[in-house]
């Protein structure tokens, strides 16, 4: 199975790549707003404005440092059912993938170029109730 490897800080982390929908370069945000807390800005992406998460605010406090290898990593929001819609994580260090099989990270981590690499999902990274909003809020075509 492959995955997109990223950093949050210190810490690695391996993204199923089935989650992954597109990979850009780190690119200027919009502020918007009344924006839920955890949205950092929203950019354009085929015909509508997505929310922007960055994981380094939820998880350190500070934003992802603004390197060559920091990237938006668009994914798929689960809002429940079958409704989903579209958001990008601003992701340090995402230019590494990571091919083995989903048992390596048992217990916790598998071992990678980096280190130890632990997986980490969409819905892990984001808490419901943030993918909601961040969903119900920009769900808004051009």
């Amino acid at each position: 199975m492959l995955f997109l490897v990223f950093s949050i800080g210190d810490e690695s982390y391996a993204l199923p790549a089935g989650e992954v929908v597109e990979v850009l370069p780190l690119m200027p945000l919009r502020n918007v707003h009344a924006a839920p807390q955890g949205m950092v800005g929203a950019f354009h992406y085929r015909g509508s404005f997505i929310p922007v998460l960055d994981p380094c605010v939820l998880r350190l406090g500070r934003p992802a440092a603004q390197r060559m290898s920091t990237r938006l990593i668009v994914v798929r929001l689960d809002r429940g059912g079958d409704d989903e819609a579209l958001a990008a994580l601003i992701a340090e260090n995402a230019t590494d993938t990571l091919r083995c099989e989903p048992q390596a990270f048992v217990p916790f981590a598998a071992a990678g170029d980096r280190g130890l690499v632990q997986r980490v999902e969409v819905d892990r990274l984001v808490p419901a109730d943030l993918r909601r909003a961040l969903a119900d809020a920009m769900a808004v075509p051009c």
